[in-house]
């Protein structure tokens, strides 16, 4: 194909992922399914390995980058538009960027530990995360720091691009002219990364509802500066692995 007819081939897809809300649907669905289905097909050849596991859900997670990446580039859009973008140098600006994810980071805590409180009224003592995918971080600190810088990438930085920056854009132009458009944006979008935890068991996926309900309202609060919150994930993970590797 030439220059001309990949450029015309693009400008297409793009214009109509961009002017019809069944397409940008059929690009949310395209994305969580592709990773749905390569988690499911893949895992089973890695049974007996927690860091393969692991490794699997990473590199699921940097396919939903690249996919989102692809769809941004049909519509000849940057990231801005998802929130990706940092502000102009200034020592003051970035002081405040700190002290808020700072805030958000202990309210998407108190958050994480609401849901489990929740759920233990509702089921008990036993209401617990099922992070045991996580136990290989056990007295070993070179996996553990690798892991961390791991986490940073996939999660911190890749989570907050993909379910706040991408899922509530998305979801906000297929709600778009009806009442309460973002506030269903953020409970959608809350609501799949729950789901998206599933292997955490039924606590953790509402513990992360619940944190993915946090970070969606301030996504919007502070009109998409994903930087803040990419911080604030940072902060907690940084005390969830740390937790598990201490234990």
């Amino acid at each position: 194909m030439d220059r001309q007819f990949k450029n015309t081939l693009r400008d297409r897809l793009g214009n109509y992922l961009e002017s019809k809300k069944s397409a940008t649907l059929m690009e949310v669905v395209l994305i969580f399914g592709v990773v749905f289905l390569f988690i499911q097909m893949v895992a089973p050849f890695f049974q007996g390995s927690q860091l393969a596991q692991q490794l699997i859900v990473w590199f699921a997670n940097v396919i939903m980058i690249a996919l989102v990446c692809f769809g941004q580039w049909l519509r000849r859009s940057n990231f801005r538009d998802l929130g990706l973008v940092l502000p102009v140098w200034s020592g003051k600006t970035y002081l405040k960027i700190i002290l808020w994810s700072f805030l958000i980071g202990i309210i998407t805590i108190l958050s994480f530990v609401l849901g489990s409180v929740g759920m233990s009224m509702l089921m008990g003592a036993t209401a617990q995360p099922d992070v045991s995918n996580y136990d290989y971080l056990k007295d070993n600190p070179e996996i553990f720091v690798l892991s961390l810088l791991g986490v940073y990438l996939v999660s911190s930085f890749g989570e907050e691009l993909v379910y706040r920056g991408f899922l509530i854009h998305r979801v906000s132009l297929m709600l778009k002219g009806a009442k309460f458009e973002k506030t269903y944006a953020v409970l959608i979008s809350a609501v799949i990364f729950g789901l998206a935890h599933y292997t955490w068991g039924i606590t953790g996926m509402v513990q992360t509802s619940f944190m993915g309900l946090i970070l969606g309202t301030f996504h919007v609060r502070f009109k998409n500066k994903l930087i803040v919150l990419i911080l604030a994930h940072a902060y907690m993970d940084t005390l969830l692995l740390g937790s598990i590797y201490l234990s």
